[in-house]
């Protein structure tokens, strides 16, 4: 039994290690490119977001908002484009 419970916890350490170090996401929508940064290196504001509006923002930075913001999107693209969010900021398939 105690191989087994080395075993997880090498796993944990190894799936930590991999977040730590891993880099940004990109993801294009409406014909541009977003990048998204590592999961540890998000704006510490986001844990305060109270929508997921919000949270795109953060998520995204400032200067992309504007850039998506400019192609004038609907709302429907915004569910598309708060799934890639999701989804490239790890969070796509936690249900989070």
């Amino acid at each position: 039994m105690a191989a087994t419970a080395n075993q997880a916890a090498s796993a944990k350490t190894t799936a930590k290690r991999a977040e730590v170090e891993a880099g940004p996401t990109t993801f294009e929508h409406r014909g541009l490119t977003f990048e998204v940064p590592a999961p540890l290196k998000l704006p510490l504001a986001l844990l305060e977001a109270e929508d997921e509006l919000t949270a795109a923002k953060l998520i995204v930075g400032k200067a992309a908002w504007a850039a998506y913001q400019a192609t004038e999107p609907t709302i429907g693209d915004f569910a598309e484009f708060a799934d890639l969010v999701a989804t490239a900021a790890g969070q796509g398939d936690s249900g989070n």
